[in-house]
């Protein structure tokens, strides 16, 4: 994702000026494709002061200390997904970047996706029956992926999209609940259930796997009308007699572009409108996520309501 979003930010009229990685070979070819970037190993080297934005894409265990040095330089920042192991992690990055007035963004792309967009402003004036989502995959082959003390897990790395898109197409979560099938006899997570109470009433599940050979990736929303059908990953807007064939949605474009090129206008605006998903709102799909692991260390009945900032549990 750093090469996905420095492509972006350059494709859109910016300047990468540093690459940082813990591995200088990975910073240097990253560098290299840009006149003037340096390439460095340790964030507390970068010139923050010169800098107008940053982007982090490291796994969650290595979150934290590149937020608070952008936070207290005043230097707006853009995080991938997910936010860190849990919401407790960032809680110190949050309160800098509050204390700062700084803007930030999260990369939840899938709230750029037009389709998205649309169920969202269609079930403004529904009533909402429930929620069911899965996202069912090969696991990602990445060294820290499969070990959950580095990623929380495919629940925390790749589920929260779908966590994140309830809470965006439905309302806040007051309830977590929470099943887990072993995997074949190494400790592992093959699948997850999750069963959401939503605070308008309505329930929502949601499966994740990591065993299948391909894709399996949706949602649905239910409403009296009938049923909006988000499908594939790239979360299609399915036909529909009570919601439309989706003919009059805006041409699909690159979301990863899209959220990219409104953070950047963001941070040239100084106005934060056009973000759909800042520090603060993605800490409220983390805990939901926290909860959701919680309850699968535990057991039944693992309830959460608001607190002043975020979902803290009871």
């Amino acid at each position: 994702m750093g090469l996905q979003h420095a492509r972006t930010a350059s494709h859109l009229g910016h300047r990468i000026s540093v690459a940082c990685d813990v591995d200088l070979a990975r910073a240097t070819a990253l560098a290299s494709a840009y006149p003037g970037c340096q390439a460095i190993t340790d964030p507390a080297a970068i010139r923050w002061a010169d800098m107008d934005a940053g982007f982090v894409c490291t796994p969650p265990f290595a979150r934290g200390p590149v937020e608070l040095f952008a936070a207290r330089a005043g230097v707006p920042l853009f995080l991938e997904k997910p936010v860190g192991l849990s919401a407790a992690q960032c809680l110190s990055a949050l309160a800098a970047f509050r204390e700062a007035g700084v803007i930030t963004s999260v990369g939840y792309m899938n709230r750029y996706r037009a389709s998205v967009r649309r169920a969202k402003s269609l079930l403004g004036s529904e009533t909402i029956l429930g929620f069911a989502a899965h996202w069912v995959c090969a696991a990602y082959r990445v060294p820290w992926w499969g070990d959950p003390a580095l990623s929380g897990g495919q629940l925390n790395e790749q589920c929260t999209h779908l966590i994140d898109l309830a809470r965006h197409l439905v309302g806040e979560v007051v309830e977590v609940n929470a099943f887990a099938q072993p995997g074949e006899g190494d400790g592992s997570t093959a699948a997850v259930s999750i069963l959401l109470r939503f605070r308008n009433g309505a329930l929502g599940t949601v499966i994740c796997g990591c065993l299948a050979q391909e894709k399996q990736i949706g949602c649905r929303v239910f409403t009296p009308r009938g049923q909006i059908v988000l499908d594939g990953y790239d979360f299609k807007w399915s036909p529909s007699a009570a919601f439309g064939d989706g003919s009059d949605l805006e041409p699909a474009d690159d979301v990863f572009v899209a959220e990219c090129a409104a953070f950047l206008e963001a941070v040239r605006s100084r106005d934060a409108a056009s973000i759909r998903c800042d520090l603060a709102e993605a800490m409220r799909t983390q805990r939901v996520v926290d909860a959701a692991r919680a309850a699968l260390a535990i057991g039944p009945e693992r309830n959460i309501g608001e607190g002043s900032h975020a979902i803290d549990y009871i």
